[in-house]
């Protein structure tokens, strides 16, 4: 074992490692906007025309008229029930794509059915931050996460830690049509630790947030 990975497991062995500046994306404050008459300045998303109803399943992405629509939920792939190195990979990868789940559709049970309710960090920064947005109807545009697994091992017979570089796209809030009320720029390059735990499927129950060494 490398001492990167000496080090990560060490930190998550201790349990009460400290959270509070880790994120994965929604905890840090937003630039508010002040609320406007007229619409924000032109943009690609703002001239997006207001939806109408339709009777398809089609996707919509979000835009300033409105939130997104019918957002595919993602389905775990066979590999990532698998309790083996690779399935905590490919796991790590399928709770990314959950995440982006919940920033779009501000729905977050899929996330937190895999998620241990130890994990601190997802629930203040992933799982609540969904909930409150969806019980005030504000909805996002932008926000997903861009992610690479670079490495992963089986710290023991069930458990497993995999390491996630990833960025956060900028974001613009909104809780009606056209009228921006807060933003969020790209957020830099980091490196997420999932500590996983494996009892009959994976389930993340740590999140460590380091900055990517140079």
């Amino acid at each position: 074992m490398n001492a990167r990975k000496i080090k990560i497991a060490a930190s998550f062995a201790a349990a009460t490692l400290a959270l509070s500046g880790c994120n994965v994306g929604n905890a840090e404050t937003p630039t508010q906007h002040p609320s406007k008459e007229t619409s924000a300045s032109p943009s690609k998303a703002s001239q997006s025309p207001t939806p109408t109803p339709s009777n398809t399943n089609e996707y919509k992405p979000a835009s300033a008229a409105g939130p997104a629509e019918n957002v595919p939920v993602p389905k775990m792939p066979a590999e990532a029930q698998e309790n083996t190195e690779k399935g905590a990979t490919a796991f790590a990868e399928y709770y990314f794509e959950l995440i982006n789940y919940a920033v779009q559709s501000n729905d977050a049970e899929a996330l937190k059915k895999v998620t241990s309710r130890e994990c601190e960090v997802c629930g203040r920064s992933l799982i609540d931050p969904a909930g409150r947005a969806q019980l005030s109807g504000k909805w996002q545009v932008g926000g997903e996460h861009s992610y690479e697994v670079f490495d992963s091992y089986k710290s023991s017979k069930d458990k497993a830690i995999v390491s996630v570089r990833f960025e956060v796209a900028a974001a613009e809030f909104y809780i009606k049509p056209n009228e921006l009320e807060s933003s969020k720029k790209k957020r830099p390059l980091k490196v997420a630790a999932l500590g996983m735990e494996y009892d009959s499927g994976w389930k993340v129950y740590i999140i460590d947030i380091e900055k990517p060494s140079k």
